[in-house]
């Protein structure tokens, strides 16, 4: 593969994902283009993240190289419970000449870091990743080591992504005793795995739809 379709692919692995996680924030908001997300007015925007959550994509580090997926849950009243926040922060490599050697992972992992850091900071349950076109063997026991993901496909990186969404979603089932109050998460989440273009399993879908809706059911 030559260097510009190298090049092209790395941008339409950053494409789509914006693509994707745009098309869900405005399914979330119930606006059509970015040109209404502009029009509508704060407070309207406030109402619909209670209600139904909210999914904000942005851009960060040298040359917007880094891209910030942040997921925010609906409000659910539940006063012992922080409100969920998570963040998938992707660095994407435009190095076309050869796969990332470990020299130069510490300058990319200290812009990844510094984003991880001021997302913590703020509450967010934090995932992070490289996409780039090939790593060397000795790059990827780096990432490892510092529990920095790596991709070179859109694929991969859905999956992860979508694994990291059905983990909680698998927890949120086993661990509420009830539905009432983790209805609006579970759709939340339900709507973000299916905008990703994956499915539920009906195990879990059949676990939540029979779990007591009520405190005093048992």
């Amino acid at each position: 593969m030559d260097r510009l379709k190298i090049l092209e692919e790395i941008y339409k692995i950053k494409g789509e994902l914006i693509r994707t996680f745009g098309r869900i924030r405005n399914e979330l908001l119930g606006i059509k283009d970015t040109k209404q997300l502009a029009l509508l007015p704060a407070w309207i925007k406030s109402r619909i993240k209670d209600e139904n959550g909210s999914v904000e994509i942005t851009e960060d580090g040298y040359g917007n190289r880094i891209l910030i997926i942040k997921l925010e849950d609906p409000w659910t009243e539940d006063k012992n419970k922080n409100q969920r926040k998570t963040a998938f922060v992707i660095y994407f490599s435009f190095q076309t000449s050869k796969p990332i050697v470990p020299a130069q992972l510490p300058w990319k992992l200290n812009q990844i870091y510094s984003v991880v850091k001021k997302l913590r900071e703020k509450g967010y349950h934090v995932y992070p990743a490289i996409a780039a076109y090939a790593f060397t063997p000795g790059a990827k026991d780096i990432l490892k080591k510092h529990k920095v993901e790596f991709f070179n496909s859109l694929e991969d990186l859905l999956n992860w992504i979508y694994s990291k969404l059905l983990y909680r979603l698998q927890k949120l089932v086993e661990a509420t005793k009830f539905t009432f109050k983790f209805d609006k998460i579970f759709l939340f989440l339900k709507k973000i795995i299916e905008g990703l273009g994956f499915e539920i399993s009906g195990q879990i879908l059949e676990a939540w739809a029979y779990k007591p809706k009520y405190p005093n059911q048992q």
